[in-house]
């Protein structure tokens, strides 16, 4: 897509969140062959973006909240500080992507494939995540409090400073996973057998998951 066609569908899109739907149009690059695209700080609330092929594009700062990202490919995209609030994401492609400082609170990521990428200080409260792939990621700082990550795979995942209060983990995979003093599993929906391979040794017994209460003293 050429860029002064992109620039003026994104116009009318902002005419149609102002007008809030009266005027403009919404706008819609679903199934968007590889375009390779630098839009920092961009408006793309509530945009339609399912399976579009953005791999290595530039988004920092830009507010998705809302949007439909279903199925899109960002594999290696610039995302730090970008806005997915309560968008749609299952699916989607964030293999080795910059997603530092992101919000991505109540966000839908069932299956959603983030493999090797930085998600250091990312909001992922209430985000559903079921299912992802999460190994080998930077999870550094990362709030996950209340986020639902039933059977997701943080095999190898850095989850130094990272916080799971009451968040889901049933069925998730946590071998390799680094986990320090600050790391906290208070209330973790959680079996025992998900804690096998943790050195628990690292973590306050504050911040034990209640599967693994009374297993050592304060």
């Amino acid at each position: 897509m050429a860029e002064p066609i992109l620039l003026q569908r994104l116009e009318s899109h902002a005419i149609w969140l102002r007008s809030l739907g009266v005027r403009g149009i919404r706008l819609d690059l679903s199934r968007c062959p590889g375009i390779c695209v630098r839009l920092q700080g961009a408006e793309l609330v509530g945009a339609s973006l399912q399976s579009a092929d953005l791999r290595q594009s530039d988004f920092s700062d830009a507010d998705f909240s809302g949007a439909d990202l279903r199925g899109t490919d960002l594999r290696f995209a610039e995302l730090a500080r970008a806005d997915f609030s309560v968008a749609i994401l299952r699916d989607v492609q964030f293999r080795g992507a910059n997603l530092n400082g992101a919000n991505l609170r109540r966000a839908q990521l069932w299956q959603a494939d983030l493999r090797y990428a930085s998600v250091r200080g990312v909001n992922l409260s209430g985000a559903e995540l079921m299912g992802a792939q999460l190994a080998g990621v930077d999870l550094t700082g990362t709030r996950l409090c209340g986020a639902d990550l039933g059977g997701a795979d943080l095999s190898n995942a850095n989850l130094c400073g990272t916080d799971f209060t009451r968040a889901n983990l049933r069925g998730a995979s946590l071998e390799g996973a680094i986990v320090d003093h600050d790391t906290n599993f208070f209330g973790v929906k959680a079996e025992g057998r998900v804690f096998s391979t943790v050195d628990v040794e690292f973590l306050r017994v504050a911040h034990l998951p209640p599967c693994l209460a009374g297993t050592r003293l304060a």
